[in-house]
């Protein structure tokens, strides 16, 4: 049996490149106060000794837990977009030696006395879940990924997305298609990206005189309510685009549209404000925002990251990062059609 070697300590590492132990410890976190030459050396020969940080002590020295809280909306474990975006946060949180943890949804109304983690990250925030509430009142530093969609709340940073642009783009894209009636079916929960993309629907159709025509589906019945809006929506024949706010209400209206003989991309235009691997899969697939949420993650990760290393006071501004995001055009909204 081979023999065990204790592990590598930090002086081992220190005495090996002939400089102090602060020295070392703010060369191996990336702290000022050593040259790059030094930094470098001790890196070195920390990899080459087979050091590993004791991260529960450092912890410990920091007054940290080294975990940062997760909080998802209810309903969406099936949903690609917040299942890339986790994943993002966690790639994210690795590279800070950090544990992500999920906070669980409960039906209690109680207080949440006590939450276990250095910072919270809240995705989607909706204006009904009293959940958030009982989070926001921990007092710890909190990320939200999309804003808070009650003025009232705060956070100590957010990270946005452009959805009053791409929609816009969008509807200008049925427009200039020839649909010139187009309805949207969004949400029941209230989030403020959702609310944001209804404002913009309804801007623009004051600008092209058009009346507005916006029906409801509910998170945890997608497909069931998705169908019944969009059967809504086809009863009176002028509907001749719609955009789905999220990728699974996109595919059920794919489904309802067809059940009810129209020809997506050619007599009905259909697009979705979140993309997701299926929509390129589906024929015909599917225009709709990307909206990176791997890359959307990582974003909400680093901020937090940033902010708990700041040592940010609760009354400083929060401070606000906007994420990158794009239409893809396919054949649902004649993209490629002849």
């Amino acid at each position: 049996m081979a023999q065990k070697h204790p592990p590598v300590t930090l002086k081992q590492v220190a005495e090996t490149a002939q400089v102090s132990r602060a020295a070392a410890s703010f060369a191996l976190s990336g702290k000022p106060g050593v040259s790059e030459a030094t930094r470098q050396r001790v890196l070195q020969i920390a990899s080459e000794l087979g050091y590993s940080p004791n991260q529960t002590a450092q912890n410990l020295r920091s007054s940290r837990t080294g975990i940062i809280a997760v909080y998802l909306p209810e309903n969406v474990s099936t949903l690609s977009y917040y299942m890339e975006a986790t994943f993002g946060i966690v790639d994210e949180a690795e590279l800070s030696n950090l544990t992500v943890t999920l906070v669980p949804h409960t039906s209690t109304n109680a207080p949440i006395a006590r939450l276990n983690a250095d910072g919270l990250l809240i995705l989607d925030p909706a204006r009904e879940d009293a959940i958030v509430d009982r989070l926001l009142a921990l007092g710890l530093p909190v990320v939200t990924g999309e804003a808070l969609p009650d003025p009232n709340q705060s956070a100590a940073g957010q990270v946005i997305s452009d959805h009053r642009r791409t929609t816009c783009e969008i509807l200008d894209h049925f427009h200039s298609a020839g649909a010139h009636f187009p309805a949207i079916i969004t949400p029941v929960e209230r989030m403020a990206w959702s609310m944001s993309i209804e404002d913009s629907y309804i801007d623009w159709c004051q600008r092209h005189n058009v009346t507005p025509r916006i029906e409801h589906t509910s998170m945890d019945e997608l497909t069931e309510t998705t169908k019944f809006s969009t059967r809504k929506l086809l009863e009176d024949g002028s509907t001749d685009a719609i955009l789905a706010l999220t990728d699974g209400s996109a595919l059920a209206v794919a489904a309802q549209a067809s059940e009810h003989g129209r020809h997506i991309g050619k007599d009905l235009l259909i697009a979705a404000a979140v993309d997701s691997p299926a929509l390129s899969y589906v024929d015909p697939g599917v225009t709709a925002v990307d909206l990176n949420p791997r890359d959307f993650g990582r974003r909400c990760m680093n901020l937090l990251v940033r902010i708990l290393d700041s040592k940010r006071a609760p009354t400083d501004e929060p401070l606000t990062e906007y994420a990158p995001t794009a239409v893809i055009y396919r054949a649902s909204t004649g993209a490629g059609n002849s």
